[in-house]
């Protein structure tokens, strides 16, 4: 962690040295030891202002504190790092949990039947759907399809490594397109 303290129109003491240092240590859980700061504490008159800019691999976060006492001007600076860098923190941690769901299911609906990822879009009603299957002969696929209530089944030949299509006709024979 590598913290750099500027002042303008200030001396920066040892005391409020400390401060900053004591109260950054906490980004160190957060976003891990590879980060830096750049902390620039300012005093015009009645106003003092404390601006935080962190850096690290992957985010730039800034956040300003201004009042009329120093140490409130850094911890308002400093809370609101922390709201953006916990912010950022679960939505890397729900985009994790996602996949990982995602990658369950599929897992586990793949031993079943079929894994199929539903998206209803409002707009236009078209439904989406994704299928992450292994490759099967035509007669699985022939399986496949009485099993199911689809009228077609879109697969990978694992014979001859080509997508193909099984579908039911109106007279219900069954067709097969290869592509």
């Amino acid at each position: 962690m590598n913290v750099e303290i500027t002042g303008r129109h200030v001396v920066i003491t040892p005391a409020i040295r400390t401060y900053v240092m004591k109260r950054l240590q906490k980004f160190k859980k957060i976003l891990g030891e590879d980060i830096s700061f750049h902390v620039i504490i300012t005093v015009q008159k009645e106003r003092q202002t404390a601006e935080i800019l962190l850096k690290s691999k992957l985010l730039d976060l800034a956040g300003k504190g201004q009042t009329e006492d120093m140490y409130v001007s850094i911890v308002r600076a400093i809370e609101k790092l922390e709201r953006q860098a916990l912010k950022h923190k679960n939505k890397k941690i729900e985009g994790k949990r996602q996949r990982a769901k995602e990658t369950f299911v599929a897992v586990q609906s793949g031993t079943k039947r079929r894994a199929t990822r539903s998206k209803a879009s409002r707009n236009d009603g078209i439904q989406e759907e994704e299928a992450h299957r292994k490759p099967m002969t035509v007669e699985e696929a022939v399986i496949e399809l009485n099993q199911s209530d689809y009228p077609f089944i879109v697969f990978r030949n694992s014979e001859s490594g080509i997508v193909n299509v099984l579908y039911r006709r109106k007279d219900s024979s069954l067709g097969l397109i290869r592509t």
